[in-house]
């Protein structure tokens, strides 16, 4: 960007508008878009009414949100009509989800007849959706034609879609009867019929499937592109590859922030300190309000450190060490379900799994721990206490760390909110109840 950025200036200062849109046609929209906040509002401006329609058009697609509002509001009614027209409709329509309804319905009209009935009908799709992914420019075609009709068609066509990587076809209620791959269409003779040719064992999604579990039919399929269809097979649309790669990277950042114990901003630089502060603050009042439960038990159990202080100098290591271990078990399992490796009916064996773990991890670091309370105070039995308790909060640690993700999961809860912050706030409360009561078993005198 930072190579580009001072030739971009140079050609808006010079209000050239042939120069700029044929220089500018060289680079790439998404190159463009990266330079945009560091040029000022007049700049953007000159440069956007310079250039032709197609390349603004996939230039407004790449930019940032509030930049696609800012444009909104100085763009000529002209300049705003032909860039709306022009953008594919399932950019279209995320970005009209920015706006207030009132807003979308007076922008509506400004698109052509054909235009408006794609909006309204993608409009009506939920967001997270396989229907508010898909875009509905794609390219049909009927089962009783030729290759050669269907190359025609496509020649056609081709020049209003931006990506075509299968043929549809369709029956005469426009149900997905099978596909062509780009490929075998170019590869097959003219004459050849199409339902000779079409596959007709194929992969789809229906309209109202979760757009994290269409990621997943990508993924274990490897497609670059699905079909997306209703409930009587009828062909509604097409979701592309980077639609899910937009979903991933969202699904991944809201996981991200809710294992944090935080809500994701929409944007970390361009968010103010107390929009953050708020999505930030609502988890640090629960966390505090957890965390005065472990209060409440050291104090209940204080009497315990006026007959050995030494108790409390492993407060902080038997914590610590079963937090970890608690989050370690939740990061693997929430990952596990989100790539749908770990599964509901799994959640005997994720604890058996982590039941194990727990204890060849927690004899490891109890060896250790008695070892240090050995050295340091001289005292077996008071090591032997000490790994005890670290040994029984590890296993316990690990195997809530399995559970509790997936009975979030279970309860129709998001896994990720079990967040590090917040096993580890519970397992705090655990690993006192455990270590005391273990003293008080193994070694507490009168």
């Amino acid at each position: 960007m930072r190579f580009i950025l001072p030739e971009i200036r140079e050609l808006i200062a010079s209000r050239k508008k042939r120069t700029i849109r044929k220089v500018i046609s060289y680079f790439e929209p998404a190159d463009i878009a990266e330079t945009w906040p560091e040029l000022t509002p007049e700049e953007r401006l000159t440069l956007f009414n310079s250039l032709d329609t197609k390349f603004a058009a996939d230039i407004f697609e790449f930019l940032d949100d509030k930049f696609k509002l800012e444009l909104l509001k100085v763009l000529s009614p002209e300049k705003k009509k032909a860039i709306l027209n022009e953008m594919s409709p399932d950019d279209r329509t995320d970005f009209f989800a920015l706006l207030p309804k009132e807003e979308v319905e007076d922008l509506i009209p400004l698109l052509e007849e054909g235009e408006q009935v794609k909006a309204r009908e993608l409009l009506a799709y939920k967001k997270n959706t396989a229907g508010g992914l898909m875009t509905t420019d794609y390219i049909t075609v009927p089962e009783n034609i030729t290759i050669g009709q269907v190359l025609k068609i496509v020649r056609t066509k081709a020049k209003d879609i931006d990506f075509i990587q299968n043929i549809y076809v369709v029956d005469k209620v426009n149900r997905l009867k099978g596909i062509i791959p780009l490929k075998d269409l170019l590869t097959t003779s003219p004459n050849r019929k199409v339902d000779r040719v079409m596959n007709k064992h194929f992969v789809s999604v229906n309209l109202d499937m979760d757009q994290e579990e269409v990621s997943k039919v990508f993924e274990k399929y490897d497609e670059v592109s699905l079909p997306v269809l209703d409930t009587l097979g009828r062909m509604k649309g097409v979701i592309t590859a980077d639609d899910v790669l937009d979903v991933i990277e969202e699904e991944a950042t809201e996981d991200i922030f809710r294992f944090g114990a935080s809500e994701a901003p929409e944007q970390y630089m361009s968010a103010s300190a107390f929009s953050i502060a708020k999505k930030r603050v609502i988890w640090l009042i629960i966390l505090s309000l957890a965390g005065f439960i472990s209060g409440t038990i050291l104090e209940y159990y204080s009497f315990l450190f006026s007959n050995l202080v030494t108790l409390s100098f492993f407060i902080p290591i038997l914590m610590n060490t079963s937090g970890s271990a608690g989050t370690q078990a939740a990061t693997f399992v929430v990952r596990g379900l989100a790539t749908g490796e770990i599964k509901l009916a799994d959640l005997w064996r994720v604890v058996r799994k982590e039941f194990l773990i727990g204890i060849l991890t927690g004899i490891i670091a109890g060896f250790i721990t008695a070892l240090r309370a050995f050295i340091l105070q001289g005292d077996i039995m008071l090591g032997f206490t000490v790994a005890v308790a670290m040994i029984v909060a590890i296993v316990i640690a690990t195997s809530l760390g399995g559970i509790l993700p997936i009975v979030f999961k279970k309860l129709g809860v998001d896994p990720a909110l079990m967040s590090g912050p917040l096993i580890t706030t519970i397992l705090d409360s655990t690993t006192l109840l455990i270590y005391f009561n273990i003293t008080m078993i193994l070694l507490w005198r009168l």
